[in-house]
């Protein structure tokens, strides 16, 4: 290509005549080619325009021919068949209207019973398809390309059905259309030569084409592209194709409907063909370029004769004074007069560029000397950083540049570098996995980091955290990897790992102690609370009454103890579930005063409690976690307060969230008060505000600091207001939700022990003193009660007898509650007692427990040591259902 430039200045002045007219040729090229398209454009729409007459004549001759053939098919010659009358008709209609070839009455059969033509009786129409869909629809339809079986010839028909005076079919008029004076139409309009209209059937073939020439026969397919565009979509359009008969062409198209929502029984086309419609502008394409062709002539002999001798003197002088910098390296002027119209701005820009490279050659000292120094900064900084940094080549994997940190890691010296390779640094077992994923970085955008074995020169195993980075130095694509010897924090992770699992493990260890201590605890203090509650029943004087009453307040003060260990302990492993589940607050608030009622009128202090009209009267929440609150608050308000009056109040205010309110509690008691120091003190375990020995109020210390974990947990917060002296406030919130839809209604187990019934029920007990507590607890209450030790006699009984429910205590040698449940519930042996209400008594008393018990089939669920009254009251409410 360059050496087609190479020659004299005439020369390059001729070829550059020729380059500059090229942009001006291709516009006008362009600019042709649009012209064009948009008179191709143009002429479709246009097109599309006149055949929409044609369509219109066509569907005057279908509506028409519906109107003519509706009004014979009623008539009576019609409706009797009579052949003579029928042929009368069809053959007057025929003369009346040239545009119709013939006419036939068909039977039901589709078999001529009389025409327009005579003596055609044998003829059969049944499997044309306007007689197929007249029969089936009983509407004026079309058919498709036939050729006349009377006269020969393709025609297009018709048929409505006939009916008779009771409105039952009795047949069809068919009659066939003459699709030829749409040819006499489109001669009479003088379209270019080439030009043609043509109609198809619903199947693309063709019915008529005008003018018709060999390539396009009656009854042969239309060409498939012409055809798809016609019967893709209903709008009418156009399309630019290549015709059957050769030329290419414009063809609009537009489809034919019998009504507006039936389908196109018939295509209309027309087409001109696409050289007599660029015929004129061909013409001026021609004259154009003719033009252009002489201009350019013009302009490539000015160029020769006239612009050689004087832009040859100058470019000779430009070309002295360009030797004449190369020679000595200084700027030398070019001698051309600047005014010399472009070859003095040439002169110009050429002692310009002069001048600029003189500063160009200043600036590039400079750089370099500030380059040389950029770079002794960077060599200074990869010698003395303390992270072993090296460059990898990713094809040969060979290590090509290393700093003094990532040679001491490895134990290698300078003549190491361009010979070790990085299988050599890594472990054999390790090599193929990081060499792997060297490969997968070197062709991916990303970065490798990992902590991965090397071994030193001495055979020493270390771990490497590895970063890389995909470099290009001078061109070139490098891997570049930073090393940090991690061996010794690695070592660390791992103490720390093995100590982090031994601390877990302890953790279950103590979970799964306290655990097994609170059932153990739970089981002797069952009885204990159960024998003392027969005791009370059973005293026969006032003070044996007192003494268990004391006995069993100081076993409910031990049960207390114990819940706030083994809740204390699964807030501080993060093991306390919620649970939420429609609550009454009304009845929350009087279970809470009736709890605290008789210790506060042993101490002569008025209990009191009132619900803001801001509260409503169910929430959804964890109605046993916000007892618990409660019941830690006003013990401790009754236990610190000697005189007075104790006060718990609830009201509600807006969340943020939608479905969401803030239940507030005020707990306030006219006790001793709490030091200002000594407020914040309260919340931490295990302590008191008063901790000597001498102290005035016992008890461990965990009622507060549960209390604070507990509305955490249920995300509300807590305040505390007290004054020396004067009396204490205790203030906390909780988030509950509001309930869509129902109220809570809970039966309060005072009321349903009311109304007890005597039961017949089977004790399932494995520890002799409860089952003895139980057994004489429940006949107190009038009830029947059979005792078996463990889940097997269960069985054994209930395969003999029946009883009104089951009390199933769930840890229990040979067979325990859980499998008992679900044999009851599910065998085919028990299928007499399957339904037979089990309430789980139990030393278990988590809700996780008490879901399992319930998911095992049981009933309800009544943790160990219990209430009379609660026993009482969940007996009867299973029974009940």
């Amino acid at each position: 290509m360059l050496r087609f430039f190479h020659g004299s200045i005439r020369k390059k002045l001729v070829i550059l005549v020729l380059l500059a007219t090229l942009p001006p040729f291709a516009v006008i090229a362009f600019n042709e080619m649009a012209a064009r398209q948009h008179i191709l454009e143009m002429a479709g729409k246009d097109t599309a325009t006149l055949l929409r007459g044609y369509t219109e004549v066509q569907r005057r001759v279908a509506d028409s021919t519906r109107a003519l053939l509706t009004t014979v098919a009623v008539l009576p010659a019609m409706q009797d068949a009579n052949p003579d009358a029928v042929h009368a008709i069809l053959a007057a209609l025929i003369s009346a209207n040239p545009i119709y070839t013939n006419a036939f009455l068909l039977d039901l059969d589709g078999r001529v019973v009389a025409g327009s033509l005579p003596g055609l009786h044998d003829f059969d129409f049944s499997d044309r398809k306007h007689v197929i869909e007249v029969k089936r629809t009983g509407a004026f339809s079309a058919g498709e390309y036939v050729v006349g079986r009377a006269i020969h010839k393709p025609i297009f028909p018709f048929a409505v059905p006939v009916f008779d005076p009771r409105g039952e079919m009795r047949g069809s008029i068919i009659i066939g259309v003459d699709l030829t004076h749409f040819g006499e139409l489109f001669d009479q309009a003088s379209f270019p030569p080439g030009s043609f209209v043509g109609i198809c059937d619903h199947a693309g073939r063709r019915l008529f084409r005008h003018p018709a020439n060999d390539a396009t026969p009656p009854g042969t397919p239309i060409r498939d592209e012409v055809f798809l565009a016609a019967s893709q979509g209903d709008a009418p359009g156009f399309i630019r194709a290549k015709g059957s008969d050769g030329p290419r062409r414009i063809v609009a198209f537009e489809q034919v409907r019998l009504g507006p929502d039936g389908p196109p029984y018939m295509y209309m086309f027309m087409g001109f063909q696409e050289s007599e419609v660029l015929r004129q502008i061909n013409d001026q394409a021609v004259l154009g370029g003719v033009t252009i062709a002489v201009s350019l002539a013009l302009a490539l002999l000015l160029a020769w004769y006239a612009g050689g001798r004087a832009l040859a003197r100058n470019l000779e002088r430009l070309a002295d004074a360009a030797c004449r910098v190369g020679s000595s390296g200084t700027m030398q002027s070019s001698g051309i007069d600047y005014n010399d119209g472009e070859m003095g701005q040439l002169g110009k820009a050429f002692d310009t560029m002069g001048r600029l490279l003189e500063e160009r050659e200043a600036e590039r000292n400079e750089a370099l000397a500030r380059l040389s120094e950029s770079e002794e900064h960077y060599r200074t900084l990869l010698e003395n950083n303390p992270a072993g940094i090296c460059l990898v080549d990713p094809n040969t994997m060979t290590i090509e540049f290393a700093n003094p940190a990532f040679l001491r890691l490895l134990g290698l010296g300078p003549e190491d570098v361009g010979a070790v390779r990085i299988g050599d640094i890594h472990p054999p077992e390790d090599l193929e996995a990081i060499s792997e994923g060297f490969r997968r970085h070197s062709t991916q955008d990303m970065i490798f980091s990992a902590a991965v074995p090397c071994l030193t020169r001495s055979g020493e195993r270390i771990l490497v955290d590895i970063s890389s980075a995909r470099v290009r130095v001078y061109g070139r694509m490098l891997l570049a990897g930073f090393f940090t010897d991690i061996t010794e924090r690695k070592r660390f992770e791992d103490a720390l790992v093995v100590a982090k699992e031994a601390a877990e493990q302890a953790n279950r260890a103590k979970d799964e102690f306290l655990a097994n201590i609170s059932h153990e605890v739970r089981t002797p203090l069952n009885g204990v609370m159960g024998m003392l509650q027969l005791l009370r029943a059973t005293a026969r004087g006032g003070e044996q009454r007192g003494y268990a009453d004391v006995a069993i307040q100081s076993s409910r003060n031990l049960l207390r103890v114990l819940n706030d260990v083994l809740d204390f302990s699964k807030i501080e492993a993060g093991k306390l579930d919620l649970y939420e589940e429609p609550f009454d607050l009304a009845g929350l608030m009087r279970q809470c005063m009736s709890l605290f009622r008789l210790q506060a009128d042993e101490k002569g202090l008025v209990l009191e409690h009132g619900i803001d009209d801001s509260a409503r009267a169910c929430y959804i929440g964890d109605e046993g976690r916000i007892r618990q609150v409660l019941f830690n608050l006003l013990g401790n308000a009754i236990k610190f307060t000697a005189s007075g009056s104790i006060t718990l109040e609830a009201y509600a205010l807006p969340h943020r969230e939608p479905g969401r309110e803030r239940l507030f509690f005020s707990v306030a008691d006219t006790g001793s008060g709490i030091p200002d120091a000594k407020i914040d003190y309260i919340f931490d375990a295990f302590t008191q505000v008063d901790g000597s020995l001498a102290r005035k109020y016992q008890g461990v210390g965990l009622g507060l600091p549960i209390v604070k974990r507990l509305v955490r947990l249920m995300n509300g917060s807590m305040v505390v207001d007290s004054e020396l002296g004067v009396g204490t406030t205790i203030l906390f919130n909780v988030a509950v939700r509001i309930p869509e839809r129902g109220v809570c209604a809970r039966v309060e187990p005072e009321e349903a022990a009311a109304g007890a019934n005597p039961l017949r029920i089977l004790l399932v007990e494995d520890e002799r003193v409860n089952m003895l507590m139980a057994k004489k607890l429940l006949e107190s209450l009038g009830h029947a009660v059979t005792c078996a030790e463990n889940g097997e006699r269960c069985l054994e009984i209930l395969r003999h007898d029946r009883f009104d429910v089951v009390l199933m205590d769930i840890q229990m040698p040979v067979m325990n509650g859980m499998e008992v449940t679900r044999l009851i519930r599910a065998s085919e042996d028990f299928r007499h007692v399957a339904d037979i209400p089990i309430v789980a008594l139990t030393a278990h008393a988590t809700h996780r427990d008490r879901e399992a018990a319930l998911e095992a089939g049981m009933n309800d669920y009544v943790s160990k040591p219990f209430e009379k009254e609660h026993l009482e009251a969940t007996l009867q409410r299973v029974v009940a259902g």
